[in-house]
């Protein structure tokens, strides 16, 4: 038996306008885009293999995830921000 681990990061929400969030809580059903994460935010499978309909904010956060050798990301209002990644105040 080979069991697969996979690891996940968390940063802050205010990484992804809020154009995006709506995006998000509209679309929670994409594969790509993976679901919410309570009233906190989105857990979401860190692709960055084809940026398809991904909006340029998120697909950075994707791009620094990937980066750093991790394969999810969960989005959370209380997480620390990243220095490297753009923010949006909403």
């Amino acid at each position: 038996m080979s069991l697969e681990i996979r690891k996940f990061i968390t940063v802050s929400t205010a990484h992804v306008s809020f154009e995006t969030a709506a995006l998000l809580n509209d679309n929670v059903n994409r594969p790509c885009l993976g679901g919410t994460y309570g009233d906190y935010g989105w857990f979401l499978y860190a692709r960055d293999d084809d940026q398809g309909e991904i909006p340029d904010d998120l697909w950075k956060v994707f791009q620094w995830v990937v980066q750093q050798g991790i394969d999810y990301v969960v989005l959370d209002r209380d997480a620390d921000h990243i220095d490297s990644l753009p923010t949006f105040d909403w």
